[in-house]
């Protein structure tokens, strides 16, 4: 049985089709980004790129969809991995570097981006470029702490997701949030998509 036979119980041919031919840049592996990607693949998604620069550390484990063999392993890799483990017809790019302005341009080659990333200048760098060249992109807000309430804003090519408050310079970041929100960043990829 293959994975859109599964997925037929709960979609449309035509939906299932939207969905695999949507090709997906996550910009960061951590606990948006693994999270976000696991309930992508599950939803159907195919052509996923995962860029990110870091490695899985024990620190990591409270929030992101890594596991305790996977320490020391490259975030793309890690999560490459995980995400076969669910449809091993998964395509799954990485690249494992940071985005900075001299590499941005290869989102262009997105359907829809998913920002996933630390730090206020390259979440901006990234969303602005994905605006200028009307690249669909879901970003994230205010993802720490606890108890807040989640929104959802949108624009005519994007979605941002979060309590639009809690930074994770401030305040800690815990699996149940983190979760959530990257659980309704995927939502949102999916609303662009089939919606």
């Amino acid at each position: 049985m293959k994975f859109k036979d599964i997925l037929l119980n709960y979609l449309s041919m035509d939906e299932i089709e939207k969905i695999q031919k949507t090709n997906i840049f996550i910009v960061g592996c951590g606990g948006l980004g693994s999270n976000a990607a696991k309930a992508l693949v599950r939803t159907g998604f195919l052509k996923i790129t995962l860029i990110d620069f870091d490695i899985v550390e024990l620190k990591n484990l409270n929030r992101q969809d890594f596991y305790l063999d996977q320490v020391g392993m490259k975030k793309t890799e890690a999560l490459k991995e995980n995400l076969l483990r669910i449809n091993d017809e998964v395509l799954v790019e990485t690249l494992n570097f940071k985005i900075t302005k001299d590499n941005i341009a290869l989102l262009k080659q997105a359907d829809v981006v998913l920002e996933a990333v630390d730090g206020d200048e390259y979440k901006r760098l990234i969303f602005e470029f994905c605006i200028e060249n009307k690249i669909k992109i879901v970003s994230a807000s205010g993802i720490a702490g606890f108890g807040d309430e989640i929104k959802v804003r949108r624009g005519e090519s994007y979605s941002i997701v979060g309590d639009f408050k809690k930074s994770i310079k401030d305040f800690s970041p815990l699996a149940p949030k983190v979760c959530a929100v990257a659980s309704l960043q995927a939502d949102e990829v999916l609303r662009m998509v089939i919606g």
